[in-house]
């Protein structure tokens, strides 16, 4: 017997406990896996059954770095063997290769794809490493790539999208600005690329008027799907919409924390300019 949950179909047999299952962690948001590993806070905990490639079981977690610090450790008490993600920091390799768990990224899309692409062995292991064949689900464990570029699971325009969050200072971990058209920094987050690029917006600072619609041609010329911010314009505001840019205001905290809550879905959307102004 089997049942679907996102997708993912999972096996209704009775597992006995003498039975070893493996466990793959996926960051996630909502039903995609997470861009970036850092900003990551949900986690699908996946139990394989080894001997039939089948999924024996699959929950979400909720990783609070308040309660515990290392992800790493966070994710080996629930022990998982291995984490498939998409981009993920060197250091955070470091840390899950200490407490055991061994990493595949540049997988990004859904979920469920990327789980069915890795079961069906058709996910190459990075950095010419090779998970131990206990640890795997798949046939062909030894198939190697030098992760050059990203495995591309899903191409949809989601997929490619741009995001824009205004900031104090030209970095993810700067305080997001609460104005728009008079906020120092505009950073805009590459999903496809998983980079970073900062805009410098003193023009608006010093603009006697015009910032806000400054500030939305800047957004516009980056071709970005959304902008997260403090407080906005009418002005602005009627310009972004104009460009089909979704506009998320209210955002506070670190630039880093404002595109995990968008990521998630934590964020709503304004249909509304923002009554307190934006500039």
């Amino acid at each position: 017997m089997a049942g679907t949950i996102f997708g993912i179909q999972i096996s209704m047999e009775d597992h006995s406990k003498e039975q070893r299952l493996f466990k793959i962690a996926i960051p996630c948001y909502g039903s995609r896996v997470m861009p970036r590993f850092g900003l990551a806070r949900n986690f699908y905990l996946i139990a394989i059954d080894p001997q039939t490639s089948q999924v024996a079981d699959l929950q979400q977690h909720r990783w609070d770095p308040h309660a515990e610090l290392s992800v790493a450790r966070w994710l080996r008490e629930y022990e998982a063997n291995g984490v498939i993600c998409d981009g993920i920091h060197p250091r955070f390799q470091a840390a899950l290769k200490a407490e055991g768990l061994w990493v595949l990224w540049g997988a990004w899309g859904e979920v469920s794809e990327v789980l069915d692409q890795w079961l069906a062995g058709q996910l190459p292991l990075p950095n010419r490493d090779t998970v131990p064949r206990e640890q795997c689900s798949y046939q062909q464990v030894h198939k190697r790539c030098d992760n050059a570029k990203h495995l591309n699971i899903n191409t949809t325009k989601e997929s490619n999208m741009k995001i824009a969050i205004t900031a104090q200072n030209p970095s993810p971990e700067s305080q997001v600005d609460p104005r728009f058209g008079r906020a120092a920094w505009i950073m805009i987050y590459d999903k496809e690329k998983n980079d970073w690029e900062s805009i410098d917006n003193s023009a608006g600072i010093n603009a006697a008027r015009g910032a806000g619609i400054q500030a939305a041609q800047k957004v516009a010329d980056r071709q970005a799907v959304a902008l997260v911010t403090g407080a906005i314009g009418p002005k602005a505001f009627k310009s972004l919409s104009a460009a089909g840019i979704k506009i998320y205001h209210g955002a506070t905290g670190t630039v880093e924390n404002a595109l995990r809550d968008y990521l998630e879905g934590q964020l709503t959307e304004t249909t509304t300019n923002d009554a307190t102004g934006g500039v």
